[in-house]
């Protein structure tokens, strides 16, 4: 799979904009301010249909217009004679969005993601380990999601009787039988979330402590330990019901539900201790650069390849962990593209291991 050409109107900084993208790796360089996050931004939103710097599409829109276009032409299957094209693009105006793959009609984000795969990097991603709960059940729910579409099922019906038993604990009288019959709703639509949640970090975690192994050659590890609140995922209801005496006395004091899949968490940890507390800056740009690695790794094993796009997220590494790195990420076969405000150092070295494609931006 590989991105040809991507077209950008009244998106951010840019009026107009049409760039090629011809070769398996591409850098865009420039100053700070130019441009270069939206661009990634872009193809990100292609993708997923909202971005990853807002949650609102008119925060897209250049000042003073009404509404933004996007559109990629990409294809796969590039070892073929001929490979498969497509045409992806968004229109959005008064707070309207148009969506079409090869000039139909899409609506919902799962009818993309057979066509057309995006994981993304950037600074913000720390925030797995530096961050709240929110955070981390965001990456692992959004990493099952683009392999598993019928998860945002389960989701949706996990929010239902969330809802619905928070409801029941927020009511001035509450009915002892429902309260019984929601709270077991909740811990088995609970369970299967979770269960799923921990199935997908240990497989993370094998491929990100593969990858190190393979890269540094070293005895160093990551692990992933998914953290149920109030739940023992070993445990069946029975086991649960216990606790449920002493658990209902604390959720009518505070008339909410204080168990499930929306209040877990996982912990990362490096070399055994947490990251959060224990681990360097770069130590933890490793960590997530791989977890992203590792996504794009099930993503091609269960989809198809994807598009790795990283802003910025290099520059920090020193020049031999970089060129290590850099391999790896070549390895993936995936196609890969960076964003950098250097206009020299290692990147100039993938010249000699694979096409390099460059964009340079200016004010």
């Amino acid at each position: 799979m590989r991105i040809k050409k991507l077209k950008i109107k009244n998106f951010r900084c840019f009026s107009s904009l049409d760039l090629n993208f011809d070769d398996p790796v591409v850098i865009i360089q420039g100053d700070n301010g130019t441009g270069k996050t939206s661009i990634l931004e872009a193809l990100h939103y292609l993708c997923y249909m909202r971005s990853f710097r807002t949650h609102t599409p008119r925060n897209l829109i250049k000042f003073g217009k009404d509404g933004f276009f996007v559109k990629v032409s990409f294809s796969e299957g590039e070892s073929q004679v001929p490979a498969i094209n497509y045409d992806l693009q968004v229109g959005f105006d008064k707070n309207r969005k148009i969506v079409k793959l090869n000039k139909k009609n899409i609506t919902a984000f799962k009818e993309l993601i057979d066509f057309y795969r995006i994981v993304t990097l950037t600074e913000d991603d720390l925030g797995i380990i530096k961050s709240g709960p929110d955070v981390r059940r965001a990456f692992v729910d959004n990493a099952i999601f683009v392999f598993d579409n019928s998860f945002a099922t389960s989701m949706r019906e996990f929010k239902k009787v969330l809802e619905n038993r928070n409801s029941l604990l927020q009511a001035d009288r509450m009915d002892s039988d429902s309260y019984d019959l929601w709270t077991k709703q909740l811990w088995e639509k609970s369970r299967r979330i979770q269960q799923k949640r921990n199935e997908v970090l240990q497989e993370l975690q094998e491929r990100v402590n593969a990858c190190l192994a393979d890269i540094f050659k070293e005895d160093i590890a990551v692990e992933l330990s998914y953290r149920a609140r109030n739940i023992d995922l070993q445990g069946n209801y029975g086991t649960f019901a216990l606790k449920l005496p002493d658990l209902r006395l604390q959720e009518v004091r505070f008339r909410r539900s204080l168990f499930g899949a929306h209040l877990d968490d996982f912990i990362v940890k490096f070399q055994s201790k947490k990251s959060k507390n224990f681990a360097s800056r770069g130590q933890q740009k490793l960590i997530i650069l791989l977890l992203k690695a590792a996504q794009i790794m099930c993503l091609t094993e269960k989809k198809g390849p994807a598009i790795f796009l990283l802003d910025d997220f290099m520059t920090d590494f020193d020049e031999e962990r970089a060129k290590k790195l850099a391999n790896f990420l070549l390895s993936l076969n995936s196609q890969i593209i960076f964003t950098s405000p250097c206009r020299s150092g290692f990147f100039e070295n993938l010249s000699s291991k694979v096409g390099v494609g460059k964009i340079l931006l200016t004010d």
